[in-house]
């Protein structure tokens, strides 16, 4: 991350904080949904993607989701089953956050984008969770339902993360921190004067 400030780095660590308890509370839910219904347990999922979506939404910046999905990781890793498998799983969710806007160079920031980012990433989940569950565990249409479910849910929280976003930047805890949404224009603008200079 370019030009990161003090207030940045603690915004994201109390997201990261804030995520990690979540993580926790959702590894206890999600656990038990597994072993009473397997086939909702995809539902549970799209926790994992709040918190850097919340970055993501809030500062328009680029590392602020994988910096949030490592801290969220770490504070979790030692209160759930998983342990530091936890902590993985997360910064791969971070990952895989980050490459949309990555792609966009981290000038663009639409919710649509979000919303691929999200689908992407329900389509990988959908992939792993029917070769770890649905396959062996579950007949057809409870491999559907698991399937369908793993891809919803990183879209549907991906929705619940912008909403709370919006909340959080109606407060102004962003003002200052908040790239603009399409920043394409001012860095072709910030390209011209060099190009002439040579």
């Amino acid at each position: 991350m370019k030009n990161t400030s003090t207030r940045l780095l603690l915004s994201c660590a109390a997201i990261g904080v804030a995520g990690g308890i979540l993580f926790v509370v959702n590894s206890y839910v999600g656990g038990t949904v597994n072993a009473v219904v397997p086939m909702l347990y995809g539902l549970t999922l799209g926790v994992y993607f709040v918190p850097g979506a919340i970055a993501q939404f809030l500062f328009r910046r680029g590392g602020v989701a994988l910096l949030v999905a490592v801290i969220s990781g770490l504070v979790s890793a030692a209160f759930q089953p998983l342990g530091f498998g936890a902590a993985l799983i997360a910064v791969g969710i971070g990952a895989v956050q980050e490459l949309p806007f990555l792609i966009a160079r981290y000038r663009y920031w639409p919710i649509w984008l979000f919303v691929v980012g999200a689908a992407f990433s329900g389509i990988v989940l959908a992939f792993g969770m029917y070769r770890l569950v649905g396959s062996r565990d579950l007949d057809v249409v409870g491999a559907v339902v698991l399937v369908a479910g793993s891809v919803l849910s990183p879209i549907v929280f991906t929705f619940v993360a912008l909403a709370l976003a919006r909340a959080l930047a109606a407060t102004g805890v962003a003002r200052g921190l908040a790239r603009p949404v399409d920043d394409r224009a001012a860095a072709t603008a910030r390209r011209a004067p060099a190009r002439r200079r040579r």
